[in-house]
């Protein structure tokens, strides 16, 4: 019987790269604010600090409503950097501000990255104890350029771009704009899943 990995992440291009690659999941809510407790110098290490914001504040399953003695979680996040200026790109906060990042990003190559805390948690009592866990980063340059022509009909047809980081979805019609990627086409997209599967195995997650 497969294991059920429990996700808390509403990432639609998360949900569906798990499809893909047949690893069960449900998904969970969390309450954090997506910004990391204490400063951070590293772009990596800012990534991987708000992933782990996520994890502190993922609501598991009631344990005494589930028959399972353990249960593996996953949070994830992904953000954009220009580095040739530092700036940071996440979630736009509107179609302008997303058009702002596009425009930017036509300027060169950027590092996308994506943190992935995956925890094993074991039932005690009535809650849950933290066990093994993996995080790790993954990092990757593309050239994404969509044309001052093209950006009415890159956002008409997808809406969801308003909600990735860099307003930047390098899936299905997004392609024609992809010039160019160095590293993880699916950590790219939001989450490394050759390495996440090596993860799940490692901890003793049943495939």
């Amino acid at each position: 019987m497969k294991d059920i990995l429990y996700i808390g992440s509403q990432s639609p291009a998360r949900q569906r790269l798990l499809g893909h690659a047949g690893i069960p999941f449900k998904v969970l809510v969390h309450t954090s604010d997506e910004q990391p407790r204490h400063g951070v110098n590293e772009f990596k290490d800012y990534v991987l600090a708000v992933a782990q914001g996520k994890m502190r504040a993922l609501r598991l399953p009631e344990a005494t409503k589930t028959e399972d003695t353990y249960i593996f979680a996953l949070t994830a996040d992904t953000l954009i950097r220009n580095p040739a200026t530092s700036q940071i790109f996440g979630k736009p906060l509107n179609k302008d501000h997303a058009t702002k990042m596009l425009v930017a990003q036509r300027a060169g190559p950027v590092e996308v990255v994506t943190a992935c805390c995956l925890e094993k948690f074991y039932k005690q009592g009535d809650g849950w104890q933290r066990g093994e866990s993996e995080h790790w980063v993954s990092s990757s340059k593309i050239e994404f350029c969509v044309d001052e022509e093209s950006v009415e009909t890159y956002f008409k047809t997808f809406p969801a771009a308003l909600h990735c980081a860099g307003a930047a979805m390098i899936e299905d019609h997004g392609l024609r704009y992809l010039k160019s990627i160095n590293g993880s086409y699916a950590s790219v997209q939001g989450l490394p899943l050759f390495e996440l599967c090596e993860k799940l195995r490692k901890l003793g997650f049943k495939l």
